[in-house]
């Protein structure tokens, strides 16, 4: 195999392709560009564009301001060569890549290693040289290289990244009187505040877009720990890891990805919120890395129905599908069926709402959480633990009577479990309940989420181990007008919770 040493200038590289995704939550500073020998000088504030003669915003005197702590980062990477196959290269009647083909060398079709420069953006938040960009810019490189807008190089090393908010913090001997950006900090933007996107796109320079805050909340790529910024201004390739300002020149965003069909901007792209970025680098310079806390639990959203089946109005809350054995849940007393309502005090909203909390608290710290089991309210005090970043037939019985009125009112056949059952279907011995057959097509059973070879262990709490008992139970919840009852689940080592639709019965 061939060792390449040629270089292949790939200026710049969209990140991730994500769909219908937006966000918001901001920070820091005075909203000033400042200089590092500027200890004696007062922050220079960037005050909004001014309206030009004929009542038309201009960004000029804004970007100026900015752009000088925007920079180009230059990464280059080993990156591995395919080899081209023997009988390909005997259908061209030589051997690549090697000297008798009569180019002289090696020249990368017989395989080897190759480094590619690939570029993106990022910029100086303080005076010691820090410089902020994202994770997937500087990813597995070998060498780093600050380039600023009249072409000079310095060199730059990785002080730390988080892949889960793509963020990384780069340390540069930034030239004298570099200026450098502050985050934001108490910024309540609004769907249709300006802002722009500075950076470095397709490796052409420094480069100003400006547009609109499009969309604020939604989930990111891993739909745990942070908001985006959905904005109209063009974040074309490279502009990845460059800073998003409002008009007063404070850094509201980090831009991180876009939506691209093509390959190309079409006007929507996301920015990581200031307060997030803010807080992910002050651990990476001080530390290195993100620690987050860790609770242990597996969660799941309360829809319309799981939420009449625990008789409440709203669809507020985490409920706890499994909690996992050893985990700092298990051991505060957390059970399966909790519904999680608060967290040190603050509503939660949903499970995303709950990862954010949690991961929000350093590990070691004790956290009150109000559940809600069994229709009352119970606090709960947790020490939480560190989250690591990787912790997501021909033998079928004859179905009875009391089966076919479960198909017939909610599209349900079920058996009990058999040692030929759970042969079938693959189900361990310690799990004990009734087993889905078969589902009818748009039934309730089937909106539930059932399907053959799923498990039925609970019934509103309440195990059931035989079909009998399952029609009773719901029957009788029929019987009470209730709308539907909450179904505890469990298909190969995972378990969950659903709900299951009724028709009422006033008989």
């Amino acid at each position: 195999m061939s060792q390449i040493k040629t270089r292949n200038k790939t200026r710049g590289f969209r990140y991730g392709l994500l769909t219908g995704i937006a966000a918001a939550g901001l920070l820091a500073g005075a909203g000033a560009i400042l200089s590092p020998d500027a200890s004696a000088q007062a922050p220079r504030l960037v005050a909004p564009p001014p309206a030009a003669a004929d009542g038309a915003l201009s960004f000029a005197d804004l970007v100026e301001r900015v752009s000088p702590a925007v920079v180009s980062v230059v990464v280059e990477r080993e990156i591995e060569q395919p080899r081209v196959p023997d009988a390909l290269q005997d259908f061209f009647g030589f051997r690549f890549g090697t000297p008798d083909n009569g180019r002289g060398g090696d020249d990368g079709f017989d395989g080897g290693v190759q480094r590619a420069e690939a570029q993106g953006s990022g910029f100086f938040i303080d005076a010691a040289g820090h410089v902020v960009t994202n994770n997937h810019v500087v990813e597995d490189a070998d060498t780093i290289r600050i380039r600023f807008s009249d072409g000079k190089e310095i060199p730059a090393k990785l002080v730390g990244t988080d892949p889960l908010t793509d963020l990384a913090v780069l340390k540069a001997e930034p030239p004298k009187g570099q200026a450098f950006v502050q985050f934001a900090e108490d910024v309540n933007l609004r769907v249709g505040d300006w802002v722009i996107a500075v950076g470095n796109p397709f490796g052409l320079g420094g480069s100003v877009t400006s547009g609109i805050v499009s969309a604020i909340g939604g989930e990111n790529r891993e739909g745990q720990f942070l908001d985006f910024i959905q904005v109209d201004a063009p974040i074309n390739r490279g502009n990845s890891g460059g800073p998003t300002f409002d008009l007063k020149g404070r850094v509201v965003g980090v831009n991180t990805a876009i939506y691209s069909p093509n390959g190309g901007s079409v006007g929507i792209g996301f920015a990581i919120p200031a307060k997030v970025a803010k807080e992910t680098v002050a651990q990476l310079i001080d530390s290195g890395s993100v620690t987050r806390g860790w609770l242990g639990v597996s969660i799941q959203p309360v829809t319309t129905e799981i939420a009449a089946a625990l008789g409440r109005k709203d669809t507020n809350g985490a409920l706890i599908a499994e909690v996992l054995d050893g985990s700092p849940a298990q051991k505060a007393g957390f059970e399966s069926g909790d519904l999680v309502l608060e967290v040190n005090g603050r509503g939660v909203a949903n499970p995303r709402d709950l990862t954010r909390s949690i991961s929000a608290l350093p590990p070691g710290e004790r956290a009150k959480v109000s559940v809600l089991r069994n229709g009352a309210e119970k606090s709960l005090t947790v020490r939480l633990g560190q989250r690591d970043l990787e912790q997501v037939a021909s033998n079928e019985e004859t179905p009875s009577h009391s089966e076919d009125s479960l198909s017939k009112s909610v599209g349900l056949r079920v058996a009990e479990l058999s040692d030929a059952m759970r042969q079938q279907f693959r189900i361990a011995d310690g799990v004990n309940g009734v087993l889905v057959t078969s589902v009818r097509s748009g039934s309730a059973a089937e909106d539930a989420g059932l399907r053959p070879g799923v498990v039925i262990l609970q019934v509103d709490g309440a195990a059931v181990t035989t079909a009998s008992s399952l029609k009773s139970k719901i029957a009788d919840a029929q019987k009470a007008g209730k709308e539907a009852v909450l179904l505890r689940l469990q298909l190969g080592s995972a378990k969950q919770f659903s709900a299951l639709k009724l028709e009422t019965s006033k008989g």
